[in-house]
């Protein structure tokens, strides 16, 4: 069996130059690779030594045996590589970056005589300053020798041994005739290859451009259904509650940026009213605001809905297809409401679109890059969804970006009255805030202590039901069925009263949950004991204080510091 020795000045290209061999002639020659950088023996025995470059042959044609027969190698750009460089725009200044200038040089000189010199190519090897003005590199390979300066690198792969080259080796060692058919048969293939990718590459541009005429005719026949305009600014939003006034403000700020929205509240609470005027004081208000329920959509019919469909796609679809919804919301913003009812495999598609901003219709092939700020929303724990298996942990990381809170009517009831008046300008548009204090007088007291499971969605058809059953001032034994049972009862009212008797009360809830192997937090004690959040935030902190309780960031909850048993079972463990 042959043996060769390969010698390249720098280890990749070394290796590369010694797989391409490898490929060619397989097991039939022994091929022992070398570069003067690193791991060049004092002496090299082989029966034909092959140079990858003048300058490697002239640092190290001294360590090859005098009798061997060499050849220094032509070397060619490695052709599967090259259609990034097309991806590059005309006239863009690069830096091209290789081990030495000498094979710089070498690189912009075969890149142009290829054709491909719609690039301005300036040559840079290790030791040269770094021009810094340029910020694109294009290196064979060599990408660690790129200076500092550069922000994006195209790496077009070290440069291959040329044919004619391994043709004048094969011949000088006296094996041409054993393996020309051979060295023949794998570059045929490789073009061969070239040709299929072409192919292929050709045909989805036909695909693309029957895409894009679809597309347009579909524009033109916008869907009557989809409203693409967002209806509410800041200014909407009512009431002066210091917890509401505080998420109007880092909303103000989220709008300013592009970066994904997770809205998290109660139902009820005014969701895609935020959503909206956040669309609104952004540079994107001018474009379509389109909102996606995904509680209300079918599993069945949620891809042809949001990511739209071509002809044929299914039974019943359109002669001319359809556009979907992120389509419609393109320069725009889409606002993801209930996301935490989107299904299982639907979230996996919805994290690809996060991650490449690009959407396909149902039935093509064809991929459709959107530009689209994305605002979701959901009234669910979407961390215990994530525990349950019903929520992708890495989607709701690409959505929780810039997290939003929107406190419950609960924890905001000193703007009822507010709210009120607002709710019932339609029914007396002559009203005036005096006459709306006048008619609400007899149940805002009622209004204040009820918790408002149902948040400023419940407050309004609460009104609405008083203005339609009522002839003047309505009165607590006029609201609607089942209202007066949800008021926190008389015990609970006493215990509000009492701060000592409501702390033994938060405590014994902490315990009670202790004990089965859960926490509570302020919100979910609040609705148990049927006293305002305010109060319970009160409480916690003279537990704290006192050492009792530790309260953890975010959804941590509440815990204990000592026992559970000694706060449900206090002297058990005496005597």
């Amino acid at each position: 069996m042959k043996h060769i020795a390969l010698i390249a000045l720098g280890e990749q290209t070394s290796y590369c130059c010694r797989e391409q061999l490898y490929k060619l002639l397989g097991s039939r020659i022994n091929v022992s690779n070398y570069y003067v950088e690193g791991n060049l023996p004092q002496r090299i025995e082989a029966d034909f030594a092959i140079f990858t470059s003048r300058l490697a042959y002239q640092k190290a044609h001294m360590h090859v045996s005098p009798e061997a027969p060499y050849v220094i190698a032509r070397r060619s750009i490695n052709y599967h590589e090259v259609y990034k460089l097309f991806e590059l725009p005309v006239g863009t200044n690069v830096l091209l970056v290789n081990d030495c200038l000498q094979s710089a040089n070498e690189t912009i000189s075969l890149l142009q005589t290829l054709g491909i010199d719609h690039l301005n190519y300036y040559a840079y090897a290790p030791g040269m300053e770094d021009p810094k003005m340029m910020k694109v590199a294009v290196t064979p390979g060599e990408a660690r020798f790129a200076p500092p300066s550069i922000e994006k690198i195209v790496d077009i792969k070290t440069r291959l041994i040329d044919i004619t080259s391994l043709v004048e080796m094969l011949s000088r060692m006296g094996i041409l005739t054993r393996y020309a058919d051979f060295l023949s048969a794998q570059y045929v293939r490789d073009i061969i290859q070239l040709i299929d990718k072409n192919q292929r590459y050709r045909n989805r541009a036909t695909r693309l451009e029957q895409e894009l005429s679809r597309l347009e005719a579909s524009r033109s026949r916008r869907h009557p259904a989809v409203d693409l305009k967002a209806a509410y600014h800041f200014e909407d939003i009512l009431g002066r509650a210091p917890s509401l006034l505080s998420a109007i403000h880092i909303a103000k700020r989220f709008a300013c940026s592009e970066s994904t929205v997770l809205i998290q509240a109660q139902s009820g609470t005014g969701k895609e009213l935020m959503a909206q005027s956040i669309h609104n004081a952004s540079p994107r208000a001018h474009e379509p605001f389109v909102a996606v329920n995904f509680a209300a959509i079918t599993e069945s019919l949620l891809d042809s809905e949001l990511f739209g469909y071509v002809e044929g796609a299914f039974t019943g679809a359109s002669r001319h297809g359809a556009i979907g919804l992120f389509e419609r919301a393109n320069h725009g913003t889409i606002f993801l409401d209930e996301i935490g009812d989107a299904p299982l495999a639907f979230q996996i598609k919805l994290l690809r679109v996060l991650q490449e901003r690009e959407i396909r219709r149902v039935g093509s092939t064809a991929f459709i890059h959107i530009d689209v700020r994305i605002i979701a929303a959901t009234n669910q724990d979407l961390r215990e969804l994530i525990r349950q298996g019903r929520f992708r942990e890495d989607l709701y990381y690409r959505l929780n970006i810039l997290p939003l809170t929107l406190p419950p009517l609960a924890e905001r009831k000193e703007d009822i009255p507010v709210l009120v008046t607002a709710f019932l300008k339609p029914f007396f548009l002559d009203m005036g805030v005096q006459e709306a204090e006048d008619w609400m007088q007899d149940v805002l007291p009622v209004f204040l202590r009820y918790n408002w499971p149902g948040n400023i969605r419940e407050l309004q058809n609460v009104v609405e039901y008083l203005v339609n059953v009522c002839d003047g001032r309505p009165r607590p034994q006029d609201l609607p069925p089942g209202f007066s049972s949800s008021l926190p009862s008389a015990a609970c009212q006493e215990r509000t009263a009492g701060s000592g008797e409501l702390r033994s009360a938060v405590l014994r809830e902490l315990a009670l949950a202790a004990r089965a192997g859960g926490h509570m937090g302020r919100r979910s004690l609040a609705r148990r004991l049927g006293v305002p959040e305010s109060q319970i935030r009160k409480i916690c902190h003279e537990l704290v204080a006192d050492g009792e309780i530790l309260l953890t960031a975010g959804r941590g909850g509440i815990h204990l510091r000592r026992a559970w048993s000694d706060i449900l079972h206090p002297g058990a463990n005496e005597g």
